[in-house]
């Protein structure tokens, strides 16, 4: 397989120049042209080099969607630099963590997140350069400051497999890894998702997922910009504006997580409008109830197509085809130019039919974790990427998953690992026992539920843990229900058994 551009700093050039004032993304009032996207993110790029920015520092964000997103992502890749978008709901630990084992030298970061940084800039000793968006405090460079640079840069050597971005992933065990993806990863998976998507240069598609997400970033991002396609760009997901955007600007395409299309269903408002540009929406991030897809598909008389992918594959890994057979249920299959396995315990594969470990090779493959060897050895071993969720592969090679190695949790396409939160909750000073469970919800698929048990005598109501949790994790990770126990089964070493777990909470009908 031979990809169009060699960089992503290559690709923004090229496409400059074939497009050129042709739009490449409408942000509410403001219009981005290919040139304009090309000419920002040199400037960029350039306040990057005149700060001493040198390829392979890592330079995070922490940043909304929005142009200067693009322009920063952009302007990062084009000196070689590593753009290391950050989960903007994340808390003050969180993000600390992140930035300190990155080694971020820059910070890139929207003004709403100034409180953020206040709090940790004093223990991340290896941050020198913190930019700001309509900076207020002197402390920090002006992001505006960086578009009045010059807007031609200097020759880089940007290699194929030269990491691009780091994107950090909650583990079930341990600190959230930083993910590396190449200049081949994120210029494969764009050209995999535009060949799936039939995507080309007529073609315009709605981005609401957040950028600092895989699938914000190349799905819905650098893989229409890698075709000439434009993005209807949002700064997040509304079902008020939706249908309006689909019906002014002719949207053809959009990718979303279950959630989405199941407020869609919920909620009025594309009555009288004509939606009929739409062709289909793309849903992935967590499985989404078969009838709810035949509905969602009789209601708006589109095609959604259900596709799986992980940060690891840099976003998406298979897809049901738009043209020929298509299995509702399924999650399709392998991306073009990738390969996919299903695989036991000693890393063989299965008959036909047989439910294994979903296993993927191919240029969408993350090059690692950073500076975690070992877990990329055992993550990567034999040359597939073992992604731990477990599948079977139909007569057709269509997959099928049945269930997660991890104990992963996902609500509304956020992936939420209990191992993380249970080390947060234990650290409550009430708390002598915890185990954190998935259970099933109608508008997010799961939410998460934390059982308790408290240290003798302490008293403790679900609010006030709730409140706590807010002050400490995410707020998509605060456990929606609390359950204080007197005991959580563990087995004779210890390990708390969460299926029996689960199991007394249904017979208690708590879930």
């Amino acid at each position: 397989m031979k990809l169009e551009f060699a960089n992503i700093r290559e690709m923004v050039a090229t496409q400059a120049r074939r497009y050129q004032d042709r739009i490449a993304i409408r942000y509410y009032e403001r219009d981005i042209t290919y040139r304009d996207l090309d000419e920002q993110s040199d400037r960029v790029a350039h306040g990057l080099l005149r700060l001493g920015v040198q390829k392979g520092d890592r330079v995070c964000m922490l940043m909304d969607n929005s142009p200067e997103f693009y322009y920063t992502y952009f302007g990062i890749n084009k000196i070689g630099a590593i753009a290391g978008p950050v989960n903007c709901w994340w808390q003050t630990g969180e993000i600390q963590y992140l930035l300190n084992d990155s080694g971020a030298v820059a910070l890139v970061c929207d003004h709403n997140y100034r409180g953020y940084i206040d709090k940790i800039i004093d223990g991340t000793p290896a941050l020198k350069h913190v930019i700001e968006r309509e900076a207020t405090d002197d402390r920090f460079l002006p992001f505006e400051k960086m578009l009045t640079e010059p807007s031609e840069l200097p020759a880089t050597d940007i290699g194929f497999d030269d990491v691009s971005t780091i994107v950090y992933t909650s583990g079930t065990t341990g600190n959230p890894k930083g993910v590396l993806l190449t200049h081949r990863n994120i210029l494969t998976n764009s050209w995999q998702a535009s060949l799936l998507a039939n995507i080309d240069e007529k073609d315009v598609i709605m981005c609401f997922l957040p950028l600092f997400h895989v699938n914000g970033l190349v799905i819905t991002g650098t893989a229409p910009l890698a075709q000439g396609s434009q993005i209807i760009l949002r700064r997040n997901f509304s079902a008020s504006e939706f249908w309006e955007c689909v019906a002014k600007y002719r949207v053809s395409i959009f990718s979303g997580v279950p959630t989405v299309y199941q407020i869609l269903l919920s909620t009025p408002g594309f009555e009288g409008l004509d939606v009929s540009s739409l062709r289909y929406g793309v849903c992935g991030a967590a499985p989404m109830p078969v009838e709810a897809i035949r509905k969602f598909e009789e209601t708006f008389n589109m095609i959604i197509v259900e596709g799986y992918g992980l940060t690891e594959s840099t976003a998406g890994a298979t897809a049901n085809p738009i043209n020929g057979v298509r299995k509702i249920g399924s999650i399709g299959i392998p991306f073009a130019g990738s390969e996919i396995q299903i695989m036991d315990d000693e890393d063989k594969e299965v008959p036909q039919g047989e439910v294994g470990e979903i296993c993927i090779r191919g240029d969408n493959v993350m090059k690692g974790y950073f500076k975690k060897p070992e877990e990329t050895a055992q993550t990567l071993r034999s040359g597939w990427l073992h992604t731990g969720d477990m599948a079977f592969k139909d007569e057709d090679g269509f997959l099928f998953i049945v269930d997660r190695k991890k104990e992963m949790i996902i609500r509304g396409g956020e992936n939420i690992y209990p191992k993380e939160l249970e080390g947060i909750i234990f650290s409550h000073s009430q708390v002598a026992e915890v185990a954190v469970v998935g259970v099933p919800d109608k508008i997010y698929g799961e939410e998460v539920m934390a059982c308790l048990v408290l240290h003798p005598g302490q008293v403790l109501t679900p609010e006030a843990f709730q409140e706590w949790c807010r002050s400490n994790m995410a707020s998509y990770k605060v456990p929606k229900y609390v359950d204080i126990r007197t005991a959580i089964p563990r087995n004779l070493l210890g390990k708390i058994l969460k299926k029996e777990l689960k199991s007394a909470l249904k017979a208690e009908g708590k879930i």
